[in-house]
C-alpha cells in the first residue's frame, strides 16, 4: 500500500509534487497520507490540497484514501482543512465566521449568491461586494483603510471571475493575515471549466494550451465576454472589461506575489518577474493565490489609476482588444462609483 508523506514545507512546488504522488495512486486499492511532518500550513495549501484529494476521491471510487498523523495539527483542523476533503477530524468548513485575522475554509455556492441577490432585488455582484468587504474587515480588523480597500477589491474581482466566467457551482476560499510579517494570503479555487475553455469564447484570441489561457487572462482588456462584436452594456458599472485579474496581480506584485493555476500549468508573478510552472497533474478549474505586502499598500484609488493607465497602453498593443475602457468596478471599490452616481 503506497504511503505519501505530506511535505514539511508548504511552498507551491512541494504541494504540486505531493498532489501528483496522490494522482499516481489512481489504480491502487488503498493509499495512506501521513500528515506527521506537516508544519506551518497556509491558505493556498489548504484549499488546493483539499480540493485535489476530494476530486481524486470522486474520480477514483475504487481507491480508498486513508490518513494518519493528522491529530495534533490543530491549526489546519480549526481552519476546516481535514473535513474539507472528507476526513472526520476538526471543524467543518463554513462552521465559523473567522476572527483574529483569519478566514477558515469556506465553500460558497453560486446558487447562494443568486438567491441572496434575488431576495434583495439587486445584482449578484453587489452580494459579492458585500461578502468581500466582510472578509476584508475580518482579516484587517479595521472598518476602513488602505488594507481593507485592497483586500475588498482583490477578493471581489476573483469572486466575480468565478461567478461570471467559470460555470462553477461553487467557490472555495481561505485566508490569513500575519501583521508581524506584513503579509496577507488569500486563496480561492473553483470547480469550473478553467481559463483555457473560458477564453475560447473570445473569437479574437488564439488559445492552444492552458499556458496560453493563463497568460491571456492576466493581460489587460482580455475577456471571454468583452471583445469586438460582443454586446456590451458600458453603462453597467459591473460590465466585464478584462481588467480584474490584471489589476489584482499588479497589487500583489508590490512586494507580494500572485499565482494562478489552471489545467496543466501555473504562472507566478512577483517582484522578480514571471515564473512558469508545468504542473505534474491536472488542476481542474482555477486556483488563485494572492499574497499582499501590507507595508507597500497605499491609497487604492491612486494605485488602480496608475495600473489602469499602464494597462490601457498595453492593451493598445494587443490585436483585437482595447476597444473598451476598463469597467468602473475594475477601477475602484463599488462604494466609490455608487457615490459618484448618486
Amino acid at each position: 500500500m503506497p504511503l505519501i508523506n505530506f511535505p514539511s514545507q508548504c511552498n507551491v512546488q512541494a504541494i504540486f509534487d505531493f498532489c501528483s504522488k496522490i494522482e499516481e495512486c489512481a489504480n491502487e486499492e488503498k493509499v495512506t497520507i501521513d500528515f506527521s511532518n506537516m508544519g506551518r500550513v497556509e491558505p493556498f495549501t489548504m484549499v488546493y490540497v483539499a480540493k485535489f484529494i476530494r476530486d481524486f476521491n470522486r474520480r477514483n471510487k475504487e481507491t480508498r484514501v486513508m490518513c494518519r498523523g493528522h491529530k495534533g495539527k490543530d491549526y489546519a483542523a480549526n481552519m476546516g482543512f481535514f473535513r474539507a476533503f472528507g476526513l472526520k477530524h476538526g471543524r467543518e468548513p463554513n462552521c465559523v465566521d473567522g476572527n483574529d485575522r483569519f478566514v477558515p475554509f469556506t465553500i460558497l455556492r453560486v446558487q447562494t449568491i443568486i438567491d441572496e441577490a434575488s431576495a434583495e432585488w439587486e445584482a449578484e455582484q453587489n452580494v459579492i461586494e458585500r461578502r468581500s468587504e466582510h472578509l476584508a474587515k475580518i482579516l484587517s480588523q479595521e472598518e476602513h483603510g488602505d488594507l481593507n480597500d485592497a483586500l475588498t477589491f482583490s477578493i471581489r474581482e476573483i469572486m466575480r471571475n468565478v461567478y461570471e466566467h467559470s460555470n462553477s457551482k461553487s467557490l472555495e476560499y481561505c485566508a490569513q493575515y500575519w501583521p508581524y510579517y506584513n503579509k496577507v494570503e488569500i486563496a480561492i479555487v473553483d470547480n469550473g471549466k478553467g481559463l483555457k475553455a473560458s477564453l475560447k469564447d473570445n473569437p479574437h484570441i488564439e488559445i492552444e494550451s492552458h499556458c496560453d489561457g493563463i497568460q491571456q487572462a492576466l493581460m489587460p482588456a482580455i475577456s471571454s465576454k468583452n471583445y469586438k462584436g460582443a454586446i456590451i452594456d458600458t453603462e453597467d458599472p459591473w460590465h466585464n472589461s478584462g481588467f480584474g485579474l490584471y489589476m489584482i496581480n499588479r497589487i500583489c506584485r508590490l512586494g507580494g506575489s500572485f499565482i494562478v493555476c489552471s489545467g496543466d500549468h501555473a504562472i507566478k508573478l512577483d517582484v522578480n518577474g514571471k515564473e512558469h510552472i508545468d504542473l505534474p497533474h491536472l488542476c481542474r478549474g482555477t486556483a488563485v493565490r494572492m499574497v499582499l505586502n501590507t507595508s507597500r499598500l497605499t491609497a487604492l484609488s491612486n494605485m488602480l489609476a496608475k495600473f489602469r493607465d499602464e494597462g490601457y497602453e498595453v492593451a493598445k498593443q494587443i490585436k483585437g482588444v482595447g476597444m473598451y475602457k476598463a469597467s468602473v468596478a475594475s477601477q475602484m471599490l463599488s462604494r466609490d462609483f455608487v457615490k459618484n452616481d448618486a
